[in-house]
């Protein structure tokens, strides 16, 4: 069984050298960019795309030259390998998407731009057809790489032919991040007692070295919090492998260095001989997440929803809005710094919202985990919503879809469930919300609410003329959700072929499924997230 690696974030404060690490970020930086761009060719996202060798083994320390008003500064050969490291690694990660890019240009020229995204895709897969057992790209990647070339086609009127793809894509570093994998400790040692890692770094005194001499060794304690400390006991070895240096924006813009260190996990095994309990997850925008546990094709506990109070979700709604008006809101400012204060606020803002995602997110799959392990559980089901778009002219909807956690919450559930024996398992998610999952023969209707049937489009109710079942839409999605999990598409052919879920409570199933004894399931537990926001 594949062992798994846990990264922990440990912050790096170095009393009276601090200006040593800011040495040390603009130093990595400037390397970095200045050899990707020297890079920044085909031929290398080629040579490094088609191999699995390690990238500094590729670029090589050699090619890491770092110049400043025409003189060479002084980097250690180590210090080269991570800039080297950092490099391949963004080159490689070009390759599919490069090749992406001239595989959709080749069904353009055949078929022309005018057909639909669906059209393109359905030709791409059928080219590779008989060649490979799975598509070659994923449907997100399409979708993406065909909008960027309609988008150039129909702004800039680009004849791709004459124009690479390195010229059309730009390489952007976003944030700093330092790679100490290639180090054999020349750089970087660290031991960990005693509840803390200690550590010694090797930094710059200055940003325009000349020797070795400008570098000094500065050594520091980290303190392991209790509730890491107790996870570090269980895996597989107290010394963590190598980290990598990164810089975390904080709340109010101050930027902070970590260490992050990976520590190894055995993947846990559920002791139970009989696993068929499952919790059932639909994940949505103001309802984060509505679960409920099944098992044997019959429900066996009340729904229960982690959802953002009311105060929130209107906190998050007015800065979008803010985002909006900044534009008017900064009109009384000289024209001179106008530009320079917009992106600013917008950055401030953004921050604000990326802490608010990471609090939700965290918070969310922590209460999901722990409702899995408390009914004992052996896997969480959720929709595969990877290729799911608004359509076109909502723009709050593809606003609000874009902030939608459901890809974070999904691969964090991934991480967590892993550690504890959990599986993850993804739907299709066809019919889910539509359907009856009772009498699951007929589709049901959106309504205003529980003893209101007036059908109305954007209702948070369901009802099913055909049985009268009537409940919160999340919750009758949940329930299809885990029916969809019993489909093999070879056999069934949608998901009302399938049984309905029947009602269970304290063990005792239920005789029927009218909708007197959904009545009933109204109460439930619900969850409120508290963030800093």
């Amino acid at each position: 069984m594949t062992p798994i690696l846990k990264n922990y974030l440990f912050k790096l404060v170095l009393p009276n050298k601090q200006e040593y690490l800011e040495n040390f970020k603009e130093l990595i930086e400037e390397a970095t960019k200045q050899t990707l761009g020297k890079l920044w060719t085909e031929e290398w996202i080629e040579k490094l795309g088609r191999t699995t060798i390690k990238a500094h083994c590729m670029v090589t320390a050699g090619r890491v030259i770092l110049e400043q008003n025409g003189q060479e500064v002084y980097l250690p050969s180590r210090v080269r390998m991570g800039v080297a490291e950092r490099v391949g690694r963004i080159l490689r990660s070009q390759y599919k998407r490069m090749k992406c890019f001239y595989d959709c240009l080749k069904i353009f020229e055949i078929v022309g731009m005018n057909d639909s995204e669906t059209k393109l895709i359905q030709l791409m897969n059928l080219n590779y057809q008989g060649k490979i057992k799975q598509p070659l790209y994923k449907k997100v990647l399409l979708k993406h790489t065909i909008r960027l070339i309609k988008n150039w086609k129909q702004n800039c009127h680009i004849d791709f032919h004459m124009v690479p793809y390195c010229t059309l894509v730009e390489p952007i570093i976003k944030r700093f991040v330092f790679l100490y994998s290639p180090d054999n400790y020349r750089e970087l040692d660290y031991k960990v007692n005693n509840n803390q890692i200690w550590f010694r770094v090797r930094l710059p005194k200055t940003t325009a070295s000349k020797n070795i001499n400008d570098w000094e060794w500065v050594e520091g304690m980290i303190p392991i919090p209790i509730k890491i400390q107790e996870r570090i006991d269980e895996s597989v070895s107290q010394h963590p492998k190598k980290p990598k240096m990164i810089t975390v924006i904080l709340k109010g813009g101050i930027e902070q260095f970590f260490f992050s260190f990976p520590w190894e996990f055995k993947q846990k095994i559920n002791e139970q001989k009989v696993r068929t309990r499952a919790l059932a997850v639909d994940l949505g925008v103001k309802k984060i997440a509505t679960a409920i546990v099944c098992e044997k094709k019959r429900q066996i506990s009340k729904p229960f929803y982690v959802k953002l109070t009311s105060n929130q979700y209107q906190h998050i709604e007015r800065l979008f809005k803010h985002l909006n008006g900044i534009s008017k809101q900064t009109k009384v400012i000289p024209e001179e710094g106008k530009e320079k204060r917009q992106l600013e606020e917008r950055a401030r803002i953004y921050r604000k919202l990326a802490q608010i995602k990471v609090e939700l997110v965290h918070t969310t799959t922590n209460i999901l985990i722990t409702k899995a392990k408390q009914w004992n559980c052996d896997r969480i089901i959720l929709e595969d919503l990877r290729s799911f778009s608004p359509k076109k002219g909502r723009k709050k909807w593809s606003r609000q879809l874009n902030e939608w956690l459901r890809g974070q919450i999904t691969n964090q559930l991934e991480d967590k469930g892993k550690e504890e024996g959990l599986l993850i398992k993804k739907v299709n998610p066809w019919g889910t919300s539509n359907h009856c999952a009772r009498c699951a023969n007929s589709k049901g209707q959106t309504i205003t609410g529980a003893n209101n049937v007036l059908q109305k489009k954007n209702g948070r109710w369901f009802y099913c003329p055909e049985c009268g079942f009537t409940a919160d839409r999340d919750y009758n999605a949940a329930l299809n959700i885990y029916r969809a999990s019993f489909i093999n598409y070879r056999q069934i052919k949608s998901l009302k072929d399938t049984s309905p879920i029947t009602y269970t409570e304290i063990g005792i199933p239920s005789p029927d499924c009218s909708w007197r004894r959904s009545r009933d399931e109204l109460t439930t537990t619900q969850i409120v997230l508290v963030t800093g926001g």
